[in-house]
């Protein structure tokens, strides 16, 4: 019901991985002092947003491929357990910097737009992209992170090869082991649909405070909006960073 009353706004608006890479990427560290999206046209901005989650995604999948051929019966599991922890860690610090960097090309797309020198009309209608190529095209394209790539980690360990060990382990033993890597393939499952969802939420509610502001003509309620998303995006970087 809330996507349907989202959409219809948005309607009446528009008229633990062995691989290195996934542990570098839990100590980078991103800029907190600015917005790090160097675009000039909202074209850019538009490819720039779907092109970073396709890649994003390809990133994790070969990480999540990668552990796979390594772990491939219920001893090897057993002993790197650990290693499919770290990608679950890896691949959700991964998908919150994503977060991050969605809400950035969203910010930047507006300020593009309001520092046009066209109409309220024109800019009314140009904003309406940020619904099209972010929220929608970008937010959906995200959603298979949480939907496959995650998900697709059930069917390879707790459906998998724990499963098929069943007969061939003391039941005490295999229950243990199936249950916590359920435990850990659930939390990091449902960790990633939060941080989808909420990237939604924040790039939908922007999109649409700030075009009724457009429509009301008020220059001064428009800065506002944007100064606060702004500001609420480098707090998400200097809490990411900790």
């Amino acid at each position: 019901m809330k996507k349907l009353i989202c959409l219809c706004l948005g309607l009446i608006l528009c008229g633990c991985t062995g691989a290195p890479t996934a542990q570098n990427d839990e100590v980078k560290k991103v800029n907190v002092n600015v917005i790090e999206v160097s675009a000039s046209t909202i074209d850019e901005i538009e490819e720039m947003a779907i092109k970073d989650v396709e890649e994003t995604n390809e990133k994790l999948k070969s990480e999540r491929d990668a552990l796979g051929e390594e772990i491939t019966d219920y001893n090897s599991y057993t002993k790197n357990v650990d290693k499919v922890k770290t990608y679950y860690e890896g691949a959700l610090k991964q998908t919150e910097l994503l977060s991050i960097r969605l809400r950035e090309y969203a910010y930047k797309y507006a300020e593009l737009i309001m520092n046009e020198d066209t109409s309220y009309k024109v800019k009314y209608k140009d904003l309406s992209g940020i619904y099209e190529y972010i929220y929608e095209d970008a937010g959906k394209a995200m959603y298979e992170i949480y939907d496959k790539t995650l998900k697709d980690m059930y069917d390879m360990y707790c459906d998998g090869i724990i499963k098929d060990a069943y007969d061939e382990i003391d039941y005490d033993e295999w229950y243990d082991v199936h249950s916590d890597a359920y435990d850990d393939w659930y939390d990091a499952r449902s960790d990633a649909y939060d941080i989808w969802y909420d990237t939604r939420s924040d790039i939908y509610d922007f999109q649409y405070d700030l075009r009724s502001e457009v429509y009301d003509h008020d220059d001064e309620r428009v800065q506002k909006k944007m100064d606060k998303f702004k500001k609420s995006i480098l707090r998400m970087k200097e809490d990411v960073n900790d």
